[in-house]
């Protein structure tokens, strides 16, 4: 994933239903929503169990391992799914494109093995959600439509009611049997795309945990390693890693304030009070010491100066121009930095207490949106679910080793550790093409050894998951994941495009700490309020 969508506070996940489904909707959305979308039978959980992990998965997030490659994988989808009809997805893709369809080998054996007859509208970044309004705005709505969480897309609820099929009851309660991929993602993923009371798509899981600092360590080794114990250590840290030509930080300072709030206490988008009332993060004590912390870090000199590209950041942090940047999650960190370097083994920084206080870790939402299915008879919504099952085939089947690396000998080879490598052919034809595939849906989150580049990819399973362990300790959910707010899908892209603004005014000295609380006062009448008293009223009606 991009950093422009995951990273940059303007566009952050702040609730399930509510964000994933509805951002930016118009008032036109069903004011009894909230409730509605409170009370949705969910659908059954049920792992898929024929591939056993390494390390295994818990129920709080912790990330299924895998040291090594299956030496025999399992088939768990029996049947081809499709009718041999044609269908349309609209889907984004975060890689260069595929080649077309009509000179790609493999697309025409994803055809054979789905059963259908795929064309891929494939958006990307930045720029869907443009794609998105002029696929929509041509009357003819794709089969199978990727739904974004934050790219600031207008009136989804309304687009969802009137032109895409209702699936609550193919996938509610034990229905969802019928597709075994989709039944193995758990029931966080599935409020993603509950909107007004029903489910109206596949999820796209995506790993569930937060922001993090990831370094390079032989920046920090002067400074005996990235980890700190309080924000004087880090501070003392920053400084004395940064000269010459290093500096501690990058400078996206939003992101900055974000996980430095996750030190300092703040809530995961939304504090629930004794009296069941809400707050908003970035209007308590917690998030406005975080930002006059960061607001310390630049007076210090320790950030990155000027405004490098998300790429550029990433290969000065792997030549060491940077020490560390600000990364989705634990496996982003470990994974990006052995992209620009392989011999780069990323630390992880644990968020650190303030005060004797423990650190608050925000999950993330655990998915990237969710993927409607077009109107039509019970036969077609249920044919275009089968495709969706196919596509959520987990690590460790021949499904999902199809889809990601194609066919052995043209598409892919072993490497010498059993790791499927693509060759120059797959890198056109099937890595783009997975992209957007996966982005439609995909099984839940795993580490994967093949995934990570280098030599010591059995070791960065191991160290992502200890990570992941230690976050565990401390990890927070946002309380109003799965909620409906009609407000927040008027107000929310205004809200926090201005606060991010205020943010970089604040740090870069052009506006002062001391208008920070006032903004949020401010906000109060313009919306943020009215958005804590409907999620309340939600929340209170499950």
């Amino acid at each position: 994933m991009s950093r422009r969508t995951f990273l940059s506070l303007s566009t952050a996940v702040v609730a399930g239903a509510a964000a994933t489904s509805l951002t930016g909707c118009g008032s036109g959305a069903k004011k009894t929503g909230e409730a509605a979308s409170a009370k949705v039978k969910l659908p059954s959980y049920v792992p898929f169990s024929k591939v056993k992990p390494d390390l295994p998965p818990n129920a709080k997030g912790l990330s299924a391992g895998f040291l090594s490659y299956p030496k025999e994988l399992v088939r768990s989808v029996p049947k081809t799914p499709g009718d041999g009809s044609k269908i349309t997805m609209l889907t984004e893709i975060w890689t260069q494109p595929p080649a077309p369809a009509g000179s790609n080998a493999h697309w025409k054996k994803v055809n054979k093995e789905l059963g259908v007859d795929l064309e891929a509208i494939l958006g990307t970044d930045p720029g869907y959600e443009e794609k998105f309004s002029a696929v929509i705005a041509g009357g003819d709505l794709p089969d199978l439509m990727w739904i974004p969480p934050n790219q600031g897309i207008q009136h989804i609820a309304e687009l969802l009611e009137a032109k895409c099929a209702d699936i609550t009851e193919y996938v509610s309660g034990d229905a969802v049997k019928d597709y075994p991929n989709l039944a193995a993602m758990t029931p966080a993923h599935w409020k993603t795309a509950v909107v007004n009371g029903k489910i109206w798509g596949a999820p796209s899981p995506y790993p569930a945990f937060g922001q993090v600092y990831g370094g390079n360590p032989k920046v920090w080794e002067k400074a005996d390693g990235l980890s700190a114990s309080s924000p004087e250590e880090f501070l003392a840290k920053c400084k004395e890693v940064t000269g010459g030509k290093t500096w501690a930080l990058e400078p996206i300072y939003v992101n900055a304030a974000s996980v430095m709030s996750q030190c300092f206490g703040a809530p995961n988008k939304w504090r629930q009070n004794k009296d069941g009332s809400l707050t908003w993060f970035q209007e308590t004590d917690e998030y406005t010491e975080a930002l006059n912390f960061v607001l310390k870090l630049k007076k210090a000199g320790v950030f990155y100066p000027g405004n490098p590209k998300m790429a550029d950041a990433y290969t000065k942090m792997a030549q060491g121009a940077i020490g560390a940047c600000v990364f989705a999650n634990p496996f982003n960190a470990r994974k990006d930095s052995r992209v620009q370097d392989p011999g780069q083994a990323a630390e992880i920084l644990i968020p650190f207490g303030v005060g004797g206080n423990k650190p608050k870790h925000h999950y993330h939402l655990g998915t990237i949106g969710y993927t409607a299915v077009k109107k039509g008879d019970e036969k077609r919504v249920r044919m275009l679910l089968g495709v969706l099952n196919y596509l959520a085939a987990p690590f460790g089947t021949t499904e999902r080793e199809f889809l990601e690396f194609g066919t052995e000998g043209t598409d892919f080879t072993y490497d010498k550790n059993g790791f499927p490598e693509r060759s120059k052919q797959g890198k056109q034809q099937v890595e783009g093409l997975f992209s957007g595939l996966t982005t439609a849906t995909t099984s839940p989150f795993a580490l994967v050894a093949s995934t990570f580049p280098g030599t010591e990819r059995a070791q960065d399973v191991k160290d992502v998951y200890a990570a992941e362990q230690k976050l565990i300790e401390t990890a927070i959910q946002n309380p109003v994941v799965g909620h409906y707010s009609d407000a927040y899908t008027q107000h929310y892209g205004r809200m926090s495009t201005e606060a991010t603004d205020l943010v970089n005014d604040i740090v870069s000295g052009r506006k002062k700490l001391s208008e920070w609380k006032p903004f949020w006062a401010e906000w109060k009448n313009k919306g943020l309020e009215q958005m804590a008293r409907e999620f309340q009223k939600s929340i209170e009606s499950a």
